[in-house]
């Protein structure tokens, strides 16, 4: 993790000699682009897995030319996952979520990622998503964005230190996108991407998530991504709560992560001389299979931290998405196919929660009854920043997300809380963590 307090100077001078004006207008240019695409990746996604979970019901009521509809699953779902990890062979950094790799850039540990990892980001995230792999849209997204800002570069003839620069700043305008959160991708590029903030930095990522936002409301709408009852009263006694919340799964986001490098350690070890494709085609087929019986528990997570929200589930249905999404997004991880880990994490942030406040109900009585939903909320925050450690860019993400800010003050206490924990328990942030494994200097064949 990166202890160096951001500072807020003027980029060197050997590296920028674009005007602030140009780096700014095509900033704005790329941004409109990561709307464009972030938008297309999210609707064909969305209407991808709607179409694959109604084909699902098709073939579990009738099969398909006498083939039994568990079968047929497990062969398609292991036949995309196995194409999305081919893919990434022709461009390696395109693995994973990406954020390491734009992360790496920025630090000077690697170069910015081919124009073929757009494309292979972009389909790969579609054969492992739409199927039913536990991976968020928000990787795939960020970088698509991130390449979009340096090939932007390019072709306006920018030097290399001016497209490094577009790299990491146009990437906050992706996770933007990704969830219709503009102020999180800000805060994203200066919290957890930006070595050192500069102010050209700064307005370029402004101006990019700007028209990028623009760009996306304006062909699919501006819908907040979590929906929910009104929430019932907080009071100051119950910050005591949401704090110890907070210091719980900071302790779990260590966990979390140390179960997705062990998903990694492991599927690279196990059988090593067989093809990662056909390894990452068997975990599909078993994905599948899980699909087929409990379409509830497979998908980016969105669909199931909607229905926590809506009170929808029993604490027994809470427990069992909560130990099978523990498991589900390391493993869907591990196979280095394109996808991301924030949405999946939001959802185990959210079950704990709501497991969390419904636990403690049954030891109080009113006034003091806590609201789950409340607390699920507040969960999806403090869980991000235990397994991230970027509080702020959690903070404003949930409070994007959900529309409202009446839980500014328990989101903040919560994710100080989680932080802390997991500082003190010397858990490293998830993407130091893939950061250091990837090779130095990588580069795409």
């Amino acid at each position: 993790m990166n202890t160096t307090p951001p500072k807020l100077d003027e980029e060197p001078a050997a590296s920028s000699t674009h005007g602030l004006t140009q780096v700014l207008l095509v900033s704005a240019f790329a941004g409109a682009l990561v709307g464009l695409v972030g938008g297309s990746f999210h609707w064909m996604l969305l209407h991808g897995s709607q179409g694959f979970a109604k084909l699902l019901a098709q073939w579990k009521a009738e099969g398909f030319f006498g083939l039994p509809g568990w079968l047929l699953t497990m062969v398609v779902v292991g036949l995309c996952v196995g194409i999305a990890r081919w893919l990434v062979t022709f461009a390696p950094s395109a693995a994973g979520s990406g954020v390491q790799h734009v992360e790496a850039v920025m630090r000077e540990e690697a170069t910015p990622a081919s124009f073929r990892v757009l494309p292979i980001k972009f389909l790969g995230g579609l054969f492992a998503m739409v199927p039913g792999l536990a991976l968020g849209r928000e990787g795939p997204t960020i970088q698509m964005a991130a390449v979009i800002g340096t090939q932007c570069g390019k072709w306006f003839g920018f030097t290399r230190g001016d497209r490094s620069l577009l790299y990491t700043a146009i990437a906050g305008s992706g996770l933007s996108v990704a969830f219709n959160a503009p102020l999180a991708g800000v805060a994203f590029v200066i919290e957890e991407v930006a070595h050192r903030i500069t102010m050209r930095r700064l307005l370029a990522t402004l101006i990019a998530v700007a028209t990028a936002i623009a760009v996306y409301r304006a062909y699919f709408g501006n819908a907040v991504e979590l929906s929910f009852t009104k929430l019932l009263p907080s009071n100051l006694t119950e910050l005591v709560a949401y704090g110890l919340l907070g210091a719980w799964l900071g302790a779990l986001g260590v966990l979390y992560n140390k179960s997705v490098l062990l998903g990694l350690n492991l599927f690279s070890s196990t059988a090593p001389k067989v093809s990662p494709i056909i390894k990452a085609g068997i975990l599909g087929a078993l994905i599948g299979l899980v699909a087929y019986w409990q379409p509830q528990w497979v998908g980016g997570g969105e669909l199931q931290v909607n229905a926590v929200l809506a009170g929808q589930l029993s604490i027994n249905a809470l427990i069992i998405l909560f130990l099978v999404r523990w498991a589900l997004g390391p493993v869907s991880y591990s196979m280095s196919v394109p996808g991301g880990l924030f949405a999946p994490l939001l959802l185990v942030g959210a079950t704990s929660g709501a497991l969390f406040a419904t636990s403690l109900n049954f030891l109080v009585t009113a006034p003091f009854v806590l609201d789950p939903i409340a607390f699920a909320l507040v969960g999806m925050a403090a869980f991000f920043t235990a397994v991230v450690r970027a509080p702020f860019t959690g903070i404003l993400l949930i409070i994007e997300m959900s529309g409202s800010v009446t839980l500014v003050a328990p989101l903040i206490v919560a994710s100080v809380a989680a932080c802390l924990v997991a500082n003190l328990m010397h858990g490293e942030p998830i993407y130091d963590s893939l950061r250091a494994r990837m090779p130095h200097h990588p580069t795409d064949r």
